[in-house]
């Protein structure tokens, strides 16, 4: 039986079958057979984009910080120049790692490397340039929230007593001041005792008319019915349709009761 094998294998040897099946198929010209090569992001282009990221993240907050103050909770408590400052310094961040990104990898200064990062910076610069204009155009936002009124205008025992409370009891009594030509008063009374003034108007239309020129008057009433104040020392509370004149001490405390905004008489000059 061994010479028939030897004898089988001597006759494919002689008809050409001796190199056996190929080893494998010859190559196509359609296929590219190349090793696959799977491209990993460069790491300091990833840390470029997270970067540029928190400098959008920092001027977004600074703009609605500049927009909306009152309304943000936290975000309205933290200064303009502290989101400046992140804003700045990250976008700086960014630059630098783009730059090693782009001279770090197999194929240096591509121009797709950092692009996140780039363009997410610009967005941040973007953000924080137009915090800052409304900041200088509008510093105390462009909405803001609606301001506390609470005072008792309705009666004049109320308003009499509120002030009491707040600043000390007018031991000789509230005293009326004539309107002198003003119209759309309802109520305006003063205290020598504790050099304490308030006016209450008919309608917002009267208030928004005479609040400037009562104003320009205080110094003049207060000449004219003393208390040893000088008009630099006076501070003016104004609501909707009201105001009140005192010290600083007196209408900031009036102010916690009943809301309203308080301002120096002389810086309204």
């Amino acid at each position: 039986m061994a010479d028939g094998f030897n004898q089988l294998d001597q006759r494919l040897a002689d008809s050409g079958y001796d190199e056996g099946l190929p080893a494998s198929y010859p190559p196509r010209p359609d296929i590219d057979e190349r090793p696959i090569q799977i491209a990993h992001a460069n790491i300091w282009s990833r840390f470029a984009a997270v970067t540029g990221l928190v400098s959008a993240l920092a001027g977004a907050a600074l703009l609605a910080h500049a927009i909306a103050p009152s309304r943000l909770g936290v975000i309205g408590q933290v200064g303009i120049s502290a989101w400046v400052g992140v804003s700045v310094a990250f976008a700086l961040l960014t630059i630098i790692l783009v730059i090693i990104a782009r001279h770090s990898g197999p194929g240096p200064n591509r121009p797709s490397v950092g692009s996140a990062g780039i363009i997410l910076l610009i967005c941040g610069m973007l953000l924080t340039l137009a915090g800052l204009l409304i900041v200088n155009s509008s510093p105390k936002g462009i909405i803001k929230a609606p301001a506390r009124d609470e005072a008792p205008t309705s009666s004049p025992q109320a308003m009499t007593g509120g002030i009491d409370k707040a600043a000390g009891q007018c031991a000789s009594g509230w005293h009326d001041i004539s309107p002198g030509g003003y119209v759309g008063i309802s109520q305006a009374r003063y205290c020598t005792d504790t050099t304490m003034a308030y006016v209450v108007f008919d309608n917002d239309s009267a208030a928004s008319l005479a609040k400037g020129p009562i104003r320009a008057r205080v110094p003049d009433l207060l000449s004219r019915y003393g208390g040893g104040l000088q008009p630099q020392d006076l501070w003016l509370l104004t609501g909707k349709r009201w105001m009140v004149v005192g010290s600083k001490a007196q209408v900031t405390g009036l102010q916690s009761q009943w809301g309203g905004q308080a301002e120096p008489l002389m810086g309204q000059h």
